[in-house]
């Protein structure tokens, strides 16, 4: 008798294992290779939006233009920028990982609340497509049709 619950002891552990290791192949073979990883574009446009959208609670405006922007989020100390999600890298934040191109921002306008339209997004995209920020804070992917519809 403890003969046979020795070798079903074993099959257990042996099962086990084998659930085991088909569960590390499958999350292994799930993750995503090669470029940017796709959320660091939205990532990256939530942080301009916090930006932009401070600049605009501060000065009643929206910026000028990027220097603006930028310089207005250097003054910022690292705990205001952590508030407010924007984050300490101000270099990269402008920049698409995806076309590695700068994000179109609209400067000089003051997003409304009740309005949903497109504050910043890629130049280029990738596949005909383009990460958006919307002023209402989402952050969708757009074909260039969707896209030219929310920056007019």
């Amino acid at each position: 008798m403890s003969d046979v619950r020795d070798r079903m002891g074993r099959s257990s552990w042996a099962g086990v294992g084998v659930l085991v290791m088909l569960v590390c192949l499958l999350m292994a073979g799930c993750q995503r290779s090669g470029g940017a990883p796709v959320s660091d574009a939205p990532t990256r446009l939530s942080r301009v939006l916090n930006l932009y959208r401070f600049y605009v609670e501060k000065n009643q405006k929206g910026p000028p233009n990027e220097e603006a922007l930028r310089e207005f989020g250097q003054k910022l100390t690292s705990e205001e920028r952590a508030n407010r999600l924007i984050g300490d890298d101000l270099e990269s934040i402008f920049t698409s990982p995806r076309d590695n191109q700068k994000f179109i921002v609209k400067f000089n306008m003051k997003p409304e609340p009740s309005t949903n339209r497109a504050l910043a997004w890629e130049a280029t995209g990738k596949d005909g497509r383009h990460f958006v920020a919307l002023t209402m804070g989402y952050f969708p992917e757009y074909d260039e049709e969707t896209l030219k519809q929310y920056t007019k």
